[in-house]
């Protein structure tokens, strides 16, 4: 988001081939005793797991390792904190067919904000058998003794990395013709709410409503501005403007931190621990009104003043002018990123107004990015609350049950349609059925509320 500009946010899949890797074809070192002052450790490592495991935390200069693989599958291997490596000293990794010599991948520096000079390799297997990881310093030369660097790997099970391209827009967008985006390929959006206290987006309800009737997935959210007003104004009044659109498996809320369109930084109306608290009250409301976490979006300037604490809640990082598939240039004191604004000038059929805003997911999957919105695969669920509910079936015709066995206490269960209309309320006591048949097929929010929380749910009638 550019200033108090429209945030919307539409992601487009774009595939790479089945054998994507991140890995030069030249440059490295020769598998020679030159190289290499032996195996470490001496295990031939094998893995299924897509999660990173750690191969020894005492790695030197020309250590190499041996790991089985499989023909298909594609494995990464790392020194990057990020991943819960850590490095050193300036290290590169060179790749090797073990039973031929054959260099198959190098990596030396990946880029990432947090560890600039550690090597990353992704790989896709062409042969079932043994590879042999070589790691020498930047150069191709060796050492011994501390300090130490921590090898990580993983299998991601062959799954080919997927980038998921996004859009952020704002009113002056005027009318957006959904279907048209829908049809082009972009699949969901962020749609702008509010703005301080009082002000709400023109254009917000016919973007939550026409989005989504589209088959866009969409979410909200705030432009702050905490040099007027606390967090907790900002977000109740967030909250009365959007909190009937919010629901598992859409966008989660998202609050947008950035220096105000005019007038001093934020910097100079707060101490870093004041910004910080302002955000964590804006975030824990917007979390217990609507049962989800929500998301910051901010540049790396402010990402670098705000503390630490705040990185339990997932980052979406302004870096414009830089290419949709390298990394931030900044992300602060947050180990990873979400989502990344790198453009303000893509063109979007459905939006006839100019360029606008392009974002990318740093997920690789449709999958991770089903998972952040609190999708499953029987129904609709969320984190935290939203998982001890279950409304089923879904899509319905004339009635849904809702279970929420095992959760203390009545609930009241209230359905909006997409203008944030409550149509139906009821008090619920365990499992309930509820009658729907008074209502029209389309798509409706459910909020359900009882003493240990607040869930969401989405509900589809059809006729």
């Amino acid at each position: 988001m550019k200033k108090s500009l429209f945030f919307i946010s539409i992601i487009a899949i774009l595939s790479f081939t089945a054998n994507a890797q991140t890995c030069a074809t030249t440059g490295g070192c020769a598998a020679t005793a030159t190289n290499s002052t032996g195996q470490y450790p001496t295990t031939t490592f094998s893995t299924t797991s897509s999660s990173w495991t750690t191969v020894s935390a005492y790695m030197n200069a020309g250590n190499f390792t041996l790991f089985n693989v499989t023909n298909g599958n594609t494995y990464e291997w790392t020194y990057c904190s990020d991943f819960g490596g850590s490095m050193g000293w300036d290290a590169e990794l060179t790749l090797f067919n073990n039973a031929s010599g054959v260099k198959l991948c190098y990596a030396n520096n990946c880029g990432r904000t947090n560890c600039v000079n550690a090597p990353y390799i992704r790989w896709t297997a062409t042969y079932t058998g043994t590879v042999k990881l070589l790691t020498t310093v930047s150069g191709c030369t060796t050492n011994t003794g501390t300090p130490y660097s921590t090898l990580v790997w993983r299998d991601t099970s062959g799954t080919a990395n997927v980038t998921i391209l996004g859009l952020d827009v704002s009113s002056y967008q005027g009318t957006i013709n959904w279907t048209q985006v829908k049809a082009a390929g972009y699949v969901f959006a962020w749609a702008k709410a509010s703005e301080g206290v009082g002000l709400t987006d023109s254009k917000y309800v016919s973007n939550a409503t026409n989005g989504v009737s589209a088959g866009v997935k969409m979410g909200a959210y705030h432009f702050s501005r905490p040099e007027n007003n606390t967090g907790v104004a900002e977000a109740n009044y967030f909250v009365s403007v959007a909190g009937a659109y919010i629901t598992s498996c859409e966008l989660p809320p998202v609050l947008d931190l950035e220096d105000p369109p005019s007038g001093p930084a934020l910097t100079t109306y707060f101490t870093s621990a004041q910004l910080t608290t302002w955000v964590q009250d804006w975030m824990t409301t917007v979390k217990n009104a609507t049962g989800i976490n929500p998301i910051l979006y901010t540049n790396g300037s402010i990402a670098s003043y705000l503390n630490s604490s705040l990185t339990t809640y997932k980052l979406w990082i302004a870096d414009p002018d830089n290419s949709s598939s390298a990394p931030p240039t900044n992300i602060g004191v947050w180990p990873t990123w979400a989502f990344k604004q790198y453009s303000w000038t893509t063109n979007v059929p459905g939006i006839t107004t100019g360029g606008v805003d392009a974002d990318v997911f740093n997920g690789g999957s449709m999958a991770a990015l089903n998972n952040l919105m609190g999708c499953s695969t029987t129904g609709i669920a969320n984190a935290n609350m939203d998982n001890n509910y279950s409304v089923y079936p879904n899509p319905t015709t004339n009635s849904f049950n809702i279970d929420y066995t095992g959760i203390h206490g009545q609930a009241v269960v209230n359905v909006y349609d997409l203008n944030g209309r409550i149509v139906l309320s009821q008090t619920m006591d365990g499992k309930t059925v509820i009658d729907a048949s008074s209502l029209n097929a389309g798509i409706y929010n459910i909020n359900i509320v009882n003493s240990e929380g607040v869930a969401n749910k989405r509900l589809i009638i059809v006729k």
